[in-house]
């Protein structure tokens, strides 16, 4: 008799900002080549546990300035520094390719320091309560 291993059992994606966890169906229609069905893991599930890991990513910028930025405070200089670069690389008055090279070595120093906090892999735990629906 095979035995199936959990990566066979379930799987899971993401909608919007949730995480879902489905299982097969111990069903099947006689035709074996439609898809497997899926559905909420069944009660025979409980007590079983995950893990799971994840990046988290910044959300992106919007125009709503009471929203605060989810990068860390000492690298929201870099942010102020590539936008001055990129205006002395606009063609008129203040055009000036000297000043923009030195905003952008800023930019690039703050960005390897960023890197190497990243890479430091500042992490939080949790626990994740289920909810019957």
């Amino acid at each position: 008799m095979a035995t199936t291993s959990n990566r066979d059992t379930y799987f899971w994606y993401i909608e919007g900002e949730r995480i879902a966890i489905v299982e097969k169906k111990t069903t099947y229609a006689i035709d074996e080549n439609t898809d497997p069905k899926w559905q909420s893991p069944t009660s025979t599930s409980a007590g079983k546990k995950i893990l799971v890991s994840y990046s988290a990513k910044p959300t992106a910028f919007t125009t709503d300035i009471k929203k605060s930025s989810e990068i860390p405070s000492q690298f929201h200089e870099a942010l102020a520094y590539k936008v001055i670069s990129e205006l002395y690389k606009i063609p008129g008055e203040k055009f000036n390719l000297q000043l923009a090279q030195y905003f952008d070595q800023q930019y690039l120093l703050l960005v390897r320091e960023a890197k190497k906090y990243a890479r430091t892999q500042h992490t939080s735990g949790g626990q994740i309560v289920p909810h019957e629906y």
